[in-house]
């Protein structure tokens, strides 16, 4: 998965899955623009990329802010001439809470980040990507996506989104050259999962087929390959990276019980 002299923005770049995604990038050739609303996280991933002999370097970035998202893109082309990674990972957790409680502000804010940040970002990067005749846009969505999640209705309205979002993106783009995809993470170790993973990453780990907790450079290793040519032939698909979580369910728990009792 060669990206050497690809050049790559990395959105909420500062910690967890998009941390990992940036170095993994950076150690196959892309020089990275770390973006983020934090600078001292956003700087320390570019620290990690130099210091591993990457190339990097940070920008930063509200996402929810349609001008600023297009200067940084300005910033990127003046620098480089050329964009040919976007990846939109950008995002928080929320608090949860049932529908009916979810205040105005925080739905608002999450699909702002999520959604809207998303969009301007992608909107920002295609006219350059096809003047490069090619580009790879990959955006982060959830395995709330696709099992719900009880207390994250906002969490999981977001990332319904950007699957929409994506495979129309994909169709569009397509006659350029462009890929565009999704990835689903399930329960992956990082801050955002940091609170449910210290009440119940025993359960979680014993309720995924592989049997434990996901990492962000499992994230970033998928990411990796939509990235490279090797992936050249895939746009509009959703990759998820699980562990097999989505899998298990109530008739599965009842048949561990039924086996358990049978085999005593």
């Amino acid at each position: 998965m060669n990206l050497l002299n690809k050049v790559a923005v990395v959105t909420g770049a500062g910690s967890g899955i998009g941390r990992a995604i940036s170095e993994k990038l950076a150690s196959q050739g892309a020089f990275v623009y770390v973006t983020d609303i934090t600078e001292a996280s956003g700087q320390e991933t570019v620290n990690i990329i130099k210091r591993n002999n990457g190339k990097a370097k940070y920008l930063p970035l509200d996402v929810r802010n349609p001008e600023q998202v297009e200067a940084t893109f300005q910033k990127v082309a003046n620098d480089t001439g050329k964009l040919d990674i976007l990846i939109n990972n950008a995002g928080i957790p929320g608090q949860p809470s049932s529908i009916e409680q979810i205040p105005n502000a925080e739905w608002t804010n999450l699909l702002d980040i999520h959604v809207n940040g998303s969009f301007y970002c992608l909107k920002c990067a295609v006219p350059y990507m096809k003047k490069n005749g090619s580009g790879r846009i990959i955006n982060m969505s959830s395995l709330a996506s696709e099992t719900s999640l009880r207390g994250y209705g906002h969490y999981a309205a977001a990332k319904y989104a950007l699957l929409g979002l994506t495979e129309t993106a994909a169709k569009d783009l397509a006659p350029y050259g462009i890929t565009v995809n999704a990835l689903k993470p399930g329960v992956i170790r990082s801050a955002l999962t940091s609170g449910i993973l210290s009440m119940a990453e025993e359960e979680l780990a014993k309720a995924t087929p592989l049997g434990k907790i996901g990492s962000p450079s499992d994230v970033a290793a998928a990411a990796a390959f939509l990235c490279s040519d090797e992936a050249s032939f895939i746009t509009g698909a959703t990759l998820i990276i699980d562990g097999g979580f989505r899998l298990v369910n109530e008739m599965d728990n009842a048949m561990d019980r039924f086996l358990s009792i049978s085999n005593s």
